[in-house]
């Protein structure tokens, strides 16, 4: 389905695509299809360790130490965050016009940039070396997990939608 491109972004998506990475990408036979896959597999990553987390801190499983388990998941997340950029960029450079253009393409990206945020105030919330995840969480993590497990997951839904709407 076309949409129109919208505001300051459309002239970038037509930008992009006229880089020799775009054209390269597009000619290339593996290229989406391996970004793609990969990219799965990042949120598979961020998906699986951040719900997992977020429960935890919003009081599932209080028998398991709740810093433990961050030590444990924060690095399986962040890994997922870092394979699901470039394969992202990847994705986005086969097609940056009609991508930029879509409504749904700019509600992930925001929300993207929200979850990003969200999770630097619940580290700092947490406190150094995640010391405040020892005791009674304060409500500022509670908040952050809350915020955390609504947006990762939206943001996968609308990376899907964008594909069908």
């Amino acid at each position: 389905m076309e949409h129109e491109a919208a505001g300051l972004l459309a002239p970038l998506g037509v930008w992009l695509e006229g880089t020799a990475a775009s054209a390269a990408i597009r000619r290339s036979l593996w290229a989406y299809p391996v970004a793609s896959v990969v990219h799965v597999l990042g949120v598979g990553l961020l998906l699986g360790a951040i719900v997992a987390l977020d429960l935890r801190l919003l009081g599932l499983a209080r028998t398991i130490s709740a810093r433990a388990l961050a030590r444990l998941l924060i690095p399986l997340a962040a890994t997922g965050v870092i394979v699901q950029i470039p394969t992202g960029a990847v994705m986005l450079l086969a097609d940056a016009a009609a991508l930029l253009g879509h409504p749904l393409m700019l509600a992930k990206l925001l929300l993207v940039g929200l979850a990003l945020g969200n999770v630097l105030l619940v580290h700092r919330a947490a406190g150094p070396g995640l010391v405040a995840l020892d005791g009674p969480l304060p409500p500022a993590v509670r908040r952050g997990a809350l915020l955390s497990l609504l947006a990762w997951p939206t943001v996968a839904v609308l990376g899907r939608a964008v594909a069908y709407l």
